[in-house]
């Protein structure tokens, strides 16, 4: 075989990335490379901070209680609406499943329209609808342009298929043979059973635990009568939470929620959910037997509320340690040093009176033991030390840069104010980010340690049951570039 030898490649990408080429016979001579200091444009962004819009948010309450919250934006001429009621999972009470069948009915038939004829109006008007449901609440938004002969028919609609949903006996059939379809499908889906067996471990006997569509048999036993009640009393206009972003004027977007709110049911505002206790038991463990490539691991703790004064300092120190993709100190490990995974993250599940910390990775089964021990000995030792100052520098400003970038258009910016709505926060885009550029390590790391322990994360793993194997040793240094294979071997 001809000679090999290594050239750089220069790369049209930020940072310059290696490649290698094999070539034949000659050996040329290249120039040496001279290491150039950073863009000067790049170093000039350090020092600055991102302009963020100047959005101002609006916010009234309703006589019967319904809240709105409103931000102008009249680049383009469309809105942005979001209506969601307490109206999730947590309020089925003894009905498992009463809140997502009430939930699929609503957009099943309304006077005058069946389903297709719904989704037929809808496009004519160039408008887009999407609905939701979760343990919280159940939402339904609408898209349309501002021009009055395709928002007024759009907003009909839609207050419509929120207030005046036929539920029949028909519909109720059909929707019960759908969400039992999706039960099915999640009982042979690996990521649905895992999932909702770490929310059993960590929200034992608390109606977050309860699965959010339901059972089979639970689903077979509802009736119409119960999905009506249930209407009038969730969907009512003293529970909506609506949110509006969008090419309107201030009287147009109070006009608009009034027409919502007028629509819905009158009804009193339903009791809040108990919050999650502090747990007091020992961490549990649960294995499910699979005949897997791979074993699916979670390791969970019970969260904090996002009202709660540490929840910025936990969120910063969280996305440290495995929310920021390559950066994070997950990745840096499991990944690219030991070759465990393909990714792991650490995500924060948000609910109105509790939340969730969940570490979520795939890896071989022979090695699942072993990851799971090493993802316990790293948090022990971040919480002995916390992040390191550099590490704390990186996530503000990364922080600072996704608040300009995250306004950028109205869905972006909607997200956000619903979050605002629903959390009951300040009224202020750009509170939290400014919360976290007060933090200090010691704080970080002191709001760790009042929340987290090492020794109480929850394990549940998917897969089969194999040997276990010792870890792969880390490598020595973190590649640094594309070029990842061994000297010698190349690509043909």
């Amino acid at each position: 075989m001809n000679k090999v030898t290594c050239v750089t490649l220069w790369l049209l990408v930020i940072g310059g990335l290696q490649g290698c080429l094999a070539l034949a016979d000659t050996e040329p001579q290249l120039p040496a490379v001279v290491q150039s200091p950073r863009l000067q444009s790049l170093a000039e962004l350090d020092a600055q901070t991102p302009a963020s819009r100047a959005l101002k948010i609006h916010g009234w309450k309703s006589p019967s209680g319904g809240k709105v919250l409103f931000i102008r934006t009249p680049e383009l001429p469309m809105f942005d609406l979001h209506v969601s009621f307490p109206a999730g999972s947590t309020r089925d009470g003894q009905h498992s499943g009463l809140a997502a069948t009430t939930f699929s009915l609503l957009n099943e038939g309304v006077p005058g329209k069946d389903l297709s004829a719904i989704i037929e109006t809808f496009d004519g008007l160039g408008a887009k609808t999407k609905m939701s449901i979760e343990q919280d609440r159940a939402s339904l938004s609408l898209r349309s342009l501002t021009a009055i002969d395709k928002r007024d028919p759009a907003l009909l609609l839609f207050t419509q298929i929120l207030g005046q949903p036929l539920l029949t006996d028909e519909a109720l059939v059909n929707v019960k043979k759908e969400l039992t379809n999706i039960l099915k499908t999640q009982q042979q889906d690996p990521e649905s059973q895992i999932t909702q067996a770490m929310i059993d471990l960590l929200m034992a006997g608390h109606p977050y635990a309860q699965p959010v569509f339901g059972t089979e048999k639970s689903l077979a036993a509802l009736s119409r009568e119960q999905v009506q009640t249930f209407h009038r009393q969730a969907y009512s206009a003293g529970n909506v939470l609506i949110t509006l972003v969008g090419d309107l004027t201030l009287e147009q977007a109070q006009a608009m929620s009034l027409q919502v709110i007028n629509a819905l049911p009158a009804g009193s505002k339903m009791p809040p959910v108990i919050p999650v206790p502090r747990r007091q038991v020992d961490a549990t463990s649960r294995h499910i037997e699979r005949p897997l490539n791979q074993t699916q691991i979670m390791l969970g703790q019970p969260g904090v509320t996002p009202q709660h004064p540490d929840y910025m300092a936990l969120r910063v120190a969280h996305m440290i340690f495995g929310e920021q993709k390559i950066s994070s100190r997950l990745m840096t490990e499991l990944r690219e040093k030991r070759g465990l995974t393909y990714d792991v993250q650490l995500k924060n599940t948000l609910w109105e009176e509790g939340g969730t910390a969940v570490i979520s990775l795939n890896t071989s089964p022979q090695f699942s033991e072993g990851a799971v021990k090493l993802v316990q000995s790293m948090y022990r030792d971040y919480l002995q030390t916390g992040p390191t100052q550099q590490e704390l520098d990186d996530t503000l400003r990364q922080l600072r840069s996704s608040s300009a970038l995250n306004s950028a258009s109205n869905s972006q910016i909607l997200a956000r104010l619903v979050n605002i709505n629903q959390y009951d926060l300040p009224l202020n885009l750009d509170f939290s980010i400014e919360q976290a550029q007060k933090l200090t390590v010691a704080q970080v790391r002191t709001a760790l340690n009042k929340h987290f322990d090492a020794d109480q994360w929850s394990v549940v793993t998917i897969g089969p049951t194999v040997e276990q194997q010792p870890l792969p040793l880390p490598t020595n240094e973190v590649p640094q570039s594309m070029c990842r294979a061994e000297t010698g071997i190349v690509a043909s």
